[in-house]
Order: C-alpha cells, then structure tokens, then sequence
C-alpha cells in the first residue's frame, strides 16, 4: 500500500469482523436493510470523507456498483453531477 493511501487501513470496512460484501448488496434500495447496515458502518469510519474523495476522483461513472463512504451508485452520480454543474458553468464563463 502507497502512503497516499494509507487510509484504507483505517477504514471501518477494513476492521476485523467487518465483511466487505456488505458493501455490494444485490439491492441498494436506499431504504433497504442491506444499504442501510452500510451505511451504519459507514457512518462510524474515521475516513469516510477521505473515501469520498478517492472514489469520486478515481471511479468510472458507468461502473459505480456498491455503497461506497455511505452513498449508493445513484448518490453518487448525483453528487457527480453537482460537482460538474458548478465547473461547467465556470469554464463557460471564462
């Protein structure tokens, strides 16, 4: 593991007893059972705004699948896009 991403290791999904499965439940109805024990683990990460950062610089949009710093793949094309719009609009302005 690179020093950047030593965080990981301090991650709650990377604690003993913790299943990395949980995080890619077949259903991510965001009200779900499985979606929500997610996010409960999520919740309690001491890292969860570094999570989010790596996965919204590194992941590709057509292949979001999972809860991933407590978002769905829809949460997070949402977020996505918020982050574009305000860009967007910059670049145009210039």
């Amino acid at each position: 593991m690179t020093a950047p991403d030593r965080w990981r290791e301090a991650a709650a999904c990377a604690w003993p007893g913790v299943d990395p499965e949980a995080f890619y439940p077949l259903d991510l109805d965001p009200a779900g059972l499985a979606v929500t024990a997610a996010r409960r683990i999520c919740g309690a990460c001491p890292v969860r705004g570094l999570c989010l950062a790596d996965v919204m610089a590194s992941e590709d949009p057509a292949r979001r699948w999972g809860v991933i710093a407590g978002l769905t793949p829809e949460e997070r094309t949402e977020l996505h896009r918020d982050q574009l719009i305000p860009t967007r609009a910059a670049e145009v302005a210039a």
